[in-house]
């Protein structure tokens, strides 16, 4: 077995020094444009230099709408390219790949951020608002959103980008039958329900080389909801597509 200190090769091009690996944490600390602060160069900094081997920056919006709060760090614009560059910068220095996560909040962003907007018209909760449903080129242009963040992430010099399909989120309330109760293509058969992802996925891959990743909530745990079987199943889907 490795140990946890050796060295491992991630999407047969990045190594990565150790097998510690930092996930996305959300620190509330951009500023309301998106913009990194020093915080960031200093937070992220302090972990490549404590040794980590892959750091993962926060959720980061590819929309402003989309944000899950307005201390969201953003790169939906071009102005955002240089704080990011800063951060992977100051990790690189310290020789820590880093990856920052791609997120859009759906039915889950805040009233103070936008109307919420999501597959299927369903509330979060009493605490978020009833989101608009999608039309199919309102689909696209969020999609086209995730792909021009990830266009920047790889400006900014990231070793790679994951996608954030958890937690309730746009990508993860595609996924799932409880929250998406459309009848077009992006509703329905598990098939359709996974193509907002695929497409996101196979669209990056035709524009740039960064190495993609997923990351999912394994299971809902409730009765017709998304479980283990589903995850296992798109997981075998997504093989070859990522990483």
């Amino acid at each position: 077995m490795p140990s946890l200190t050796s060295s491992f090769v991630l999407s047969n091009s990045i190594m990565i020094k150790n097998r510690i690996v930092m996930p996305p944490m959300v620190n509330y600390q951009a500023t309301e444009a998106g913009q990194s602060t020093k915080f960031h160069e200093i937070h992220y900094g302090a972990r490549a230099l404590g040794g980590v081997g892959l750091i993962i920056v926060e959720a980061t919006a590819v929309n402003k709408y989309g944000r899950l709060s307005l201390g969201d760090l953003g790169l939906w614009d071009e102005h955002q390219i240089t704080g990011h560059q800063k951060i992977v910068h100051t990790c690189h220095e310290f020789n820590s790949k880093i990856g920052v996560q791609l997120a859009h909040a759906g039915r889950k962003t805040p009233p103070n951020v936008a109307q919420s907007v999501a597959p299927s018209p369903l509330q979060f909760s009493e605490l978020y608002e009833l989101p608009q449903e999608l039309s199919i080129p309102e689909i696209q242009a969020l999609q086209s959103d995730f792909v021009q963040a990830a266009l920047r992430a790889e400006k900014a010099g990231y070793d790679l980008i994951e996608l954030h399909a958890a937690h309730g989120y746009l990508i993860n309330s595609f996924l799932s039958p409880l929250t998406n109760h459309r009848t077009d293509q992006y509703g329905g058969s598990f098939e359709n329900r996974i193509l907002f992802l695929v497409e996101i996925i196979d669209l990056i891959k035709e524009q740039t080389p960064i190495p993609v990743g997923v990351r999912i909530s394994a299971s809902e745990w409730t009765t017709g909801g998304w479980d283990i079987k589903d995850s296992i199943k798109l997981t075998n889907q997504l093989e070859g597509k990522i990483a």
